[in-house]
């Protein structure tokens, strides 16, 4: 499975997934979190899947929403972070 914003393995019945982000500190833009999405639903469809292993790239883990990508949607930014936070959920 390709994913354009993290890293996603599955060894010895674990899934790796690492953000990787490293440029933005991790920070979570609509892309990363449907790319999380997806690969939680690719863990739970898998069933030699046993448990999760969730890492950053770089120096930081996640420093949380992208701020840079929410200004660009100034005009509709409630709905755009509904959009971001529902494929986290």
């Amino acid at each position: 499975m390709d994913f354009s914003t993290l890293l996603f393995e599955v060894r010895d019945n674990v899934a790796h997934i690492t953000l990787n982000r490293p440029e933005a500190a991790n920070t979570i833009n609509d892309e990363l979190s449907r790319d999380l999405m997806r690969a939680a639903i690719h863990c739970e469809e898998d069933r030699s899947v046993r448990a999760v292993l969730l890492s950053g790239a770089g120096a930081a883990f996640c420093a949380g929403g992208d701020l840079k990508t929410f200004k660009t949607h100034l005009d509709g930014l409630p709905a755009h972070i509904k959009e971001v936070v529902t494929y986290l959920h």
